[in-house]
């Protein structure tokens, strides 16, 4: 494995780099799903309530690190709830994890399984805002690709990763390819390395989930807004509005 060690504020941290003489290859195809949810306040007569829709990007990567999306689902539900609270239960419910090799979520599993939430073994959460000191001292370290290992904790692995010299630095938690890390490097950075603005860097079926789930979620925002319903309509009506636009291809 090619890596260098980095000093930085008194942590240690492992960098992994790529090596150009060598072929990253897969042992076997993996099938993947990326998933991302949104929900927006909903204002009744007498109460509160939420629309929650969720986004799942399906694909799979081939032996030679290319991929296809194959299938794209939404799910929404309006409920009477926590609106991040329920988004956060149907991301985790929203597939058979058995069915695809790797889960791609935006997200901390870390917390998420302080949340007392069953996180699939086969998940790697990337999250696109910290603590910007820590990326501040990060974007300085040259040569990307890398990978930034800085934490090894009950079958995660803690890090950090910048694929390009203009892109973002973006933090990672990972239960898969945690003993692999040249592998798991070269998986996102070829799920990162389209070429557009803001999905260069990042990971391109998350980057598509959450376009997905933002489409619907502001569409709907916009019936809402444009018949004023939030100060005078009751839930069950509101359901049985929603119910007919569903039926009748309206918005979803």
């Amino acid at each position: 494995m090619n890596t260098s060690s980095n000093i930085d504020s008194g942590d240690f941290s492992t960098i992994i780099r790529l090596r150009s003489e060598k072929n990253y290859f897969l042992n076997q195809e993996l099938t993947f799903a990326a998933i991302d949810g949104s929900f927006s306040d909903i204002f009744f007569e007498d109460s509160k309530g939420s629309y929650v829709v969720i986004g799942i990007i399906k694909g799979k990567i081939y032996s030679n690190f290319k991929f296809n999306i194959e299938n794209i689902v939404v799910k929404d539900e309006i409920c009477m709830c926590d609106g991040e609270r329920r988004m956060r239960e149907l991301e985790y419910m929203a597939l058979d994890t058995n069915n695809v090799d790797l889960i791609f979520f935006d997200r901390k599993l870390s917390l998420d399984k302080s949340l007392g939430i069953s996180v699939p073994q086969n998940s790697i959460g990337i999250v696109k805002d910290f603590d910007l000191s820590i990326r501040e001292r990060l974007n300085s370290i040259p040569n990307p690709p890398w990978l930034i290992i800085s934490k090894r904790d009950n079958g995660i692995i803690y890090g950090y990763f910048k694929l390009f010299p203009s892109s973002w630095v973006f933090y990672i938690e990972s239960q898969v390819f945690t003993e692999n890390l040249e592998e798991l490097l070269f998986l996102i950075y070829n799920l990162g390395k389209e070429p557009i603005p803001e999905a260069l860097g990042y990971n391109y079926p998350l980057f598509l989930a959450d376009k997905l789930v933002k489409y619907y979620r502001n569409k709907l925002n916009k019936l809402v807004s444009t018949t004023s319903l939030q100060s005078n309509v009751r839930y069950r009506e509101f359901r049985s509005w929603i119910e007919k636009l569903r039926n009748n291809g309206k918005y979803i």
